[in-house]
């Protein structure tokens, strides 16, 4: 992991040239107190997630503050989205293909019925609510449920498996697995699962979506 000297340096040569002053800059992003700022410039902490988010949003290479090195456009769209602090935008553009999916008519529709982001032990990490819905559970009932909990023991063998090599090679893979129900019932659901390494960390993360298989 870079320094945190060496991301406070590029925090601070990013902020001046933009806006002058730490002044400014808190104005332009909406932080109330310049002090808060203090921390990560003297390099005693480096940018969370938040700061990550308000950076991003007011135009700065992240990937240059934590690295140093520049954005590398040749990364896949995927690969861009699913890192963490693109989870926003992540659901964005699913709720509008979802949107897509029922408005078009075509034979490439792909309709979606659920989507989540899975931590490296693949416990629903974001968009719970999508799965509890597409299962029928009550709200706040799936946060921090594995999804393998939710497949069918005769199916779990081979989603380990192939979650294993998706791991290895950041392909998407397709599945077709039977899930339950909060009612106890299994219903058939095909799903897709990318894999991506978290950022500033060694662990994976996963985005799901899914669909209802109808025979």
């Amino acid at each position: 992991m870079e320094s945190n000297e060496g991301i406070n340096s590029r925090l601070r040569e990013y902020i001046l040239k933009k806006h002058g002053s730490i002044n400014a800059f808190c104005r332009a992003t909406g932080i109330k107190y310049p002090a808060q700022m203090t921390p990560y410039l003297n390099g005693n902490c480096v940018p969370g997630r938040k700061m990550l988010q308000r950076l991003e949003k007011d135009g700065a290479d992240v990937e240059w503050i934590m690295s140093g090195n520049k954005f590398r456009s040749s990364l896949g769209l995927g690969q861009k989205l699913m890192i963490s602090h693109y989870r926003t935008e992540f659901e964005q553009i699913l709720r509008k293909a979802k949107y897509l999916s029922r408005e078009l008519n075509e034979a490439i529709a792909v309709p979606i019925d659920a989507y989540a982001v899975l931590d490296h032990d693949t416990k629903i990490d974001g968009f719970s609510n999508a799965f509890e819905k597409f299962l029928d559970y009550p709200e706040g009932a799936l946060i921090n449920c594995r999804l393998l909990d939710l497949i069918h023991p005769k199916d779990r063998d081979n989603v380990i498996k192939m979650i294993e090599q998706a791991s290895k090679t950041g392909y998407v893979t397709d599945f077709v697995s039977r899930f339950i129900k909060a009612n106890g019932d299994y219903m058939d659901v095909e799903w897709c699962l990318y894999a991506n390494t978290a950022p500033m960390s060694e662990n994976m993360e996963y985005a799901v979506i899914a669909r209802k298989v109808y025979t």
